[in-house]
């Protein structure tokens, strides 16, 4: 009959355990310094050694020549009893078929029985945590003072449900995930010893998909030779799995910065070829936190990462290309999307889901191209100006989406700051580099000193001050808007403007008023709307309550909104 890969490779020494050093070292260093107890709870994920642990204490124990090292022989008959399964005193029981009071009850019985073979009675309960609460009642007096001779052993994957007057009388010791690194390695030591061919590829794909479990890595690793008939390929592998390997999802991910198109496309294939969405997110995940982890710390945290060499260079390569940002939300895509995907969901949706949430993030925070200008959306513009009149614009309130609070001025608060984008519009509407063709620039007299003056606080008047000719003549402010575009009139014609412009040319008493006093004169007059006049006074308002184009329209300001595209939100909206 033949014997299965995890049957074949079980660990029969302490050192031959996989991944779980700590507690072997534990237990082989108890029995070596005659401390072991009579009573130990193995708690940990399936697959990860506890029963195997288990068995080797009771080897051990009932050894004939342990070695000096506190390891069993396994040369003598009681060696060799114990993995056969024939020894008089090892008794393995399953919690899960023998659960009741009778059993522990018939167990009870024969603790008090002198062993057989003149060693130890040891007593393995497996999943020990699905036995009744009368059971574990009928245990404690046992588990507590059992006779000198009896050990016993409880293996669980779920502590938490074992009684805390179970636990409290046992030597609890953890048993941990095996690590993706330590799978491959014991995986090529089988392929060693049985003389088949593998792939680091397909080692690492079943290793990952083992998660921590070496018993299931076997497994799979069985089922993959044969399919690739005996030897272990990334395409048997993939045919036993059906598609989703961690080159594909590579793959994948690169298209989906390049070419979305064939991004979805792959994705539609990967589903059609059997990839549940929970396996796809599955792998997915690790593969896009990877990419985040590497991009906050690069290559210091490929200790933390377990990764072939093949997968270090991937993210060496398309890291760079991704913003950290856009790593973080989409990883939390796939979190949202685990709980649909566990409970059913049809992979036409998933694909559909998947892509756009991670599509419609393309591009945000990124450097963005310099687009055409765009028409300011006005009803009227007063044809007739004067260097000092405040340019009033018509807006439809109603039909302006609401502005975000974090873009909302509070009391006293500048209305036009130092913006870079601002400037950024005024610059693209002249369409000639800045510092260029003005006499404010490049002119003589004050008007060099006063665009410096401005130049560190009051970016987007300094931008607009390029558009035009600025002089004093007989102490006032003269300044010719031949060259002005509507966007640097309004900004230029602003009382908060028109303020810092006195305060830098030094006219008149302007160093001496404030913002408020300036920009509270010109509220105090109704301004035109559309060419019609509005009808009353403006109503006293608290301005911290206000929106900006309220603010802007009740201080008297200037109002430039710029309609949005579909490709645009709304904070690509130049408000003034």
């Amino acid at each position: 009959m033949y014997v299965s890969l995890y049957r074949r490779y079980r660990p029969q020494r302490f050192s031959e355990v996989v991944g779980q050093a700590a507690a072997t070292d534990l237990l082989r260093l108890s029995f070596l310094e005659k401390r072991l107890g009579h009573a130990y709870l193995f708690s940990g994920p399936r697959g990860c050694g506890k029963t195997t642990a288990a068995r080797l204490v009771a080897k051990v124990v009932n050894c004939e020549r342990p070695t000096s090292e506190g390891e069993p022989c396994c040369d003598c008959d009681s060696c060799r009893a114990v993995v056969s399964g024939e020894h008089l005193d090892v008794m393995e029981i399953d919690g899960a078929s023998n659960r009741g009071i009778d059993q522990i009850r018939e167990l009870k019985s024969h603790v008090g029985l002198a062993p057989f073979m003149g060693g130890n009675k040891v007593y393995i309960l497996d999943e020990v945590h699905m036995l009744t609460t009368e059971a574990f009642n009928a245990l404690l007096k046992t588990l507590e003072e059992p006779p000198p001779s009896v050990l016993f052993l409880f293996a669980t994957t779920e502590p938490h449900k074992v009684p805390v007057t179970i636990r409290s009388r046992c030597q609890h010791i953890p048993f941990h995930r095996i690590s993706a690194e330590d799978i491959v390695e014991q995986l090529r030591f089988v392929a060693s010893e049985e003389g088949f061919e593998a792939e680091a590829p397909a080692l690492w794909e079943i290793a990952r998909s083992a998660d921590g479990a070496l018993r299931d890595a076997l497994s799979l690793a069985e089922q993959a030779l044969a399919l690739g008939n005996g030897a272990l390929t990334m395409d048997a592998v993939m045919g036993l799995f059906g598609g989703g390997s961690r080159g594909e999802l590579e793959r994948w991910v690169t298209l989906l910065r390049t070419d979305p198109a064939q991004a979805s496309a792959l994705l539609k294939n990967l589903l059609d070829r059997g990839v549940s969405p929970e396996r796809f997110l599955d792998a997915l995940f690790p593969l896009l936190r990877d990419m985040w982890v590497y991009g906050q710390w690069g290559e210091r945290s490929f200790d933390g990462l377990s990764l072939s060499d093949e997968e270090k260079a991937f993210l060496a390569s398309e890291v760079p290309h991704w913003r950290t940002e856009r790593l973080k939300a989409a990883c939390e895509v796939c979190s949202s999307l685990f709980p649909r995907a566990r409970w059913g969901l049809k992979s036409d949706i998933f694909a559909g889901l998947l892509l756009f949430e991670l599509l419609k993030g393309e591009g945000e925070g990124a450097s963005r191209p310099v687009a055409a200008p765009r028409e300011p959306v006005v009803s009227k513009v007063r044809e007739e100006t004067s260097p000092f009149a405040a340019e009033a614009y018509a807006v439809d309130f109603d039909s302006l989406p609401p502005v975000p609070v974090d873009r909302r001025p509070g009391p006293g608060e500048r209305l036009a700051s130092s913006d870079p984008v601002i400037a950024e519009e005024l610059v693209r509407e002249r369409q000639v580099p800045p510092m260029c063709s003005s006499s404010v620039a490049d002119g003589d007299g004050a008007a060099p000193e006063a665009f410096a003056a401005l130049w560190q606080d009051e970016l987007p008047l300094c931008a607009a001050m390029l558009d035009v000719d600025i002089e004093v003549l007989d102490g006032a402010l003269s300044i010719d808007y031949a060259r002005a575009t509507p966007l640097a009139r309004a900004v230029l014609d602003s009382p908060r403007a028109q303020l810092a412009l006195k305060r830098a040319f030094g006219v008149g008493e302007a160093e001496k008023k404030t913002i408020d006093e300036a920009v509270g004169t010109e509220a105090a007059a109704p301004k035109p709307q559309g060419g019609e006049a509005r009808q009353g006074q403006r109503r006293s308002v608290d301005s911290s309550a206000m929106s900006l184009p309220e603010l802007a329209a009740y201080l008297g300001g200037e109002l430039l909104v710029e309609k949005p595209t579909e490709s645009q939100d709304l904070e690509e909206m130049e408000i003034l």
